[in-house]
């Protein structure tokens, strides 16, 4: 008897042995960052799930804490969406990333000025929309979620292509792109180097986060007058392995799907996805195919080094409509333009690009981040007088220093960088009539090239006090050849190759007042400029170049303040700016002669006022028990009083120029108001709701056409929830355009009157629409 006894002793003893050698307590040191700019978040928290057991992140976003194999972290922070991380027996350190949420924005920190700050503390107007509000869409058109941003509209030309985003009321200087402002995905140029912005070749359903930073950004971005636009797509979590699935069908022929394998280990993670997209879209002649590959790679080498990696692919193929007149926009907005059916009207589309960044913390209060990119399109393009083909080539890079020291009285920040960025256009015109080539009209070669340098300083004056400076040197430089050699059109149109803008020195200063610990008062005053595109500097249809050209240039001068409140369950921002733009380019439309083609010359003939008051209100109510977690009303409102200070069809000054010094500016309404509602229910029911106001707005020079005002309603009704510990399924039914409002998606500004009094200004947008989706996600 006693010897059974020793026996069973001994292997309680054993089985204790083996425990403990199993689950014995590891030190893990970890770092918890922002993913987009790989700033620590100081102060997260980070509990062992189930235990009371925990740290908080030191100011360099660090932590150590002792664990077991098979504990998983809980990791929060407010503004940021909390994160389960599991423990495995090899895990000693660990590099956690945190998305952010769309409840308390003002705690997530951007990077545009002179160091990475939160919202509350950066002095200027940021707008910010994080995958929660993406979701809150069916995600595939930007204009569904960007434009709830105070200050900022998205328009499109067509079902899914030819977005013209406009900031403050600038970037609608051109019916075609985008001007006006530099966009990024993941911090690789998508502007090209003659400032304009093709956003076709983005796929906005892999985005997690899209940043706009209001207000002219040319003391560090270059051609940035009416601000900058960071897009960056999503990131695996750290620690697990996914396969995802997702699939959505709606009106129109619209079906999507999105096949993603996220892998994270504990200093990794890579995300592919393959997307494509079908529309046929409810215009004649308006559909639109796409197929898109991305890889997404962030790689934390030690605790000082991190790289990413981005490589995207897009074929894209949408055809064209055409305009219609205002009685078509109401009797027949389904029709297409007769042109543009005879000549197949489309755009095609293929594109690559690739990009690396990399972080490198040299000591503890300095840094650097670099990032090079290279990327090709290669756009057919034919229209309804005649085709375009174009070969575009770029590459460039950008890098920032960066000094910050928190532990000093004076807090001093100082960035100090350089930005590269150079294109090779390829571009041919033809005629095209009832599908039938015509003879070349155009053969260029163009090299756009710009870059900058810059630097911005902050210093805490006071305890709640910092005065912040910077300002950029900016180069634009564009060498034209034309190849066309005839009696009429010399081989070379610039006997020297090259046509050279004066460098332009952009300043910003500005003074933020901490209130208190979660209210902010600021002022700025910043300068910024706008370059003309290539196809402004020549003519192509007559190969002259415009050497009289000169950038627009504009002087910003904001207050604003930003805050939380009641327990940081308020969060609001609000700005009023006034900004005068100089130099505004005017295009004048020469029609066609016996000896030469219809053709667009610009002048340099117009100045503009821009004054704006902007407002967003959130109010996240969480209840701690009960079946609602979340009921979150938000609203944002935009004033825009823009009219023209002293502007003429062309500089001239003859009987034939025209004076529209007084009017309103084309383009822009007056009054937009976005109001929305989220729920969300414990079992993983989920309503989100929005409304989207946009009053009538002139749509020419003369202010003698207007579009009218309308409303959008969309809402979406879902269920996400965990299915066991490994599948997760989110299933949803969504309708946009509720009301069935009749609008344009993208109005065509300034075109001349046609004998009916009725010019072609108007894509129309469909009436209401449906969609549902789901998506199931597997972790292993």
């Amino acid at each position: 008897m006693k010897s059974i006894s020793v026996r069973f002793i001994r292997l309680l003893l054993f089985f204790a042995f083996l425990s403990s050698s199993l689950y014995a307590q590891v030190a893990v040191t970890g770092r918890i960052v922002d993913p987009t700019n790989s700033q620590p978040i100081v102060g997260a928290t980070v509990l062992v799930s189930g235990t009371s057991r925990g740290t908080t992140a030191n100011d360099k976003g660090q932590f150590d804490l002792s664990v077991s194999e098979g504990d998983k972290l809980q990791i929060s922070a407010i503004g940021y969406q909390t994160q389960t991380v599991p423990i495995k027996a090899s895990t000693r350190t660990l590099t956690v990333e945190l998305e952010p949420s769309n409840t308390d924005l003002n705690e997530v920190i951007v990077a545009g000025y002179a160091s990475p700050q939160t919202i509350q503390r950066t002095a200027g107007a940021v707008g910010l929309v994080t995958s929660r509000d993406i979701q809150r869409t069916s995600g595939i058109h930007l204009q569904s979620f960007v434009n709830l941003i105070p200050g900022v509209k998205v328009e499109m030309r067509t079902v899914a292509a030819g977005n013209r985003i406009v900031i403050r009321g600038y970037g609608n200087q051109t019916n075609f792109n985008g001007v006006g402002y530099k966009a990024y995905l993941n911090d690789i140029p998508l502007t090209d180097g003659d400032g304009t912005t093709f956003l076709d070749d983005v796929d906005f359903t892999t985005l997690s986060r899209v940043e706009v930073l209001k207000g002219p950004g040319s003391s560090a971005y270059g051609n940035a007058l009416g601000g900058v636009v960071n897009f960056y797509t999503e990131r695996a979590p750290i620690g697990k392995t996914s396969i995802s699935q997702q699939v959505l069908a709606g009106s129109y022929g619209l079906f999507r799907t999105n096949t993603s394998i996220k892998t994270g280990t504990d200093n990794t993670s890579l995300n592919i996805n393959y997307g494509h997209q079908k529309y046929e879209g409810f215009r004649l002649h308006g559909s639109s195919k796409k197929d898109f590959l991305s890889i997404t790679s962030d790689t934390y080498l030690s605790q000082t080094r991190s790289m990413s990696v981005f490589v995207g692919y897009t074929n894209s193929y949408d055809l064209l409509s055409g305009q219609v007149d205002s009685l078509n926009l109401i009797v027949h907005p389904d029709t297409a333009e007769v042109a543009y059916l005879r000549n197949n009207a489309n755009i095609k589309t293929e594109s690559a690009r690739v990009g690396v960044s990399h972080s490198y913390q040299f000591t503890d209060h300095f840094s650097n981040k670099t990032t090079l990119f290279v990327g090709g399109q290669i756009i057919d393009q034919p229209f309804a007088a005649g085709v375009n083909k174009t070969n575009k080539f770029k590459f460039g890079g950008r890098t920032v220093f960066t000094y910050a020291n928190d532990a000093s009285a004076l807090r001093p920040a100082l960035s100090v960088g350089a930005e590269f960025l150079k294109n090779f256009n390829y571009a041919k015109g033809y005629g095209l009539t009832n599908g039938i080539l015509g003879a070349l009209r155009s053969d260029l070669e163009i090299q756009a090239m710009q870059y900058n340098i810059f630097a911005q300083a902050a210093l805490q004056l006071a305890p709640r006090l910092t005065l912040s400076a910077g300002a950029g040197i900016n180069y634009v430089e564009y060498g034209i050849t034309d190849m066309r050699a005839s009696t009429t059109t010399p081989v070379y149109v610039n006997a020297s190759g090259y046509e050279r803008f004066k460098p332009i020195v952009t300043p910003r200063g500005a003074l933020s007042y901490q209130v208190a610990d979660n209210v902010s008062l600021y002022a700025s005053v910043s300068e910024g400029y706008s370059a003309p595109a290539t196809n402004q500097v020549v003519i192509a249809q007559t190969g002259v170049v415009n050497y009289n050209l000169r950038p627009e240039l504009g002087t910003s001068y904001e207050i604003g303040s930003k805050g939380s409140l009641l327990t940081k369950a308020l969060t609001y921002e609000i700005a009023y700016f006034t900004m005068a733009v100089t130099n505004k380019l005017i295009p004048q439309n020469f029609p066609a002669t016996a000896t030469q083609p219809a053709y667009t010359l610009t002048a340099n003939a117009g100045k503009v006022q821009h004054n704006g008051l902007e407002l967003a209100v959130q109010y996240a109510y969480r209840p701690v028990a009960g079946a609602i977690s979340l009921i979150r009303p938000f609203v944002s409102y935009t004033y825009s009083d823009f009219y023209y200070k002293d502007y003429r069809s062309d500089n001239n000054s003859d009987a034939k120029t025209i004076t529209y010094t007084g009017k309103k500016e084309s383009g822009i309404a007056p009054n937009l108001l976005n109001a929305g509602l989220d729920v969300e229910v414990r079992p993983g029911f989920y309503l989100n709701a929005t409304m989207m106001y946009v009053d009538k707005m002139p749509i020419t020079l003369a202010n003698d056409h207007y579009a009218k005002a309308y409303t959008l309603v969309n809402s979406k009704l879902g269920y996400r929830s965990a299915l066991g510990s490994h599948f997760n399924l989110d299933v949803y039914v969504g309708s946009d355009n509720m009301l069935s409002s009749t609008y344009s998606s993208l109005v065509f500004l300034n075109l001349p009157n046609p004998a009916n009094n009725r010019p072609l200004f108007f894509n129309p947008a469909p009436k209401i629409t449906f969609y549902s989706g789901a998506m199931l996600k597997y972790t292993f």
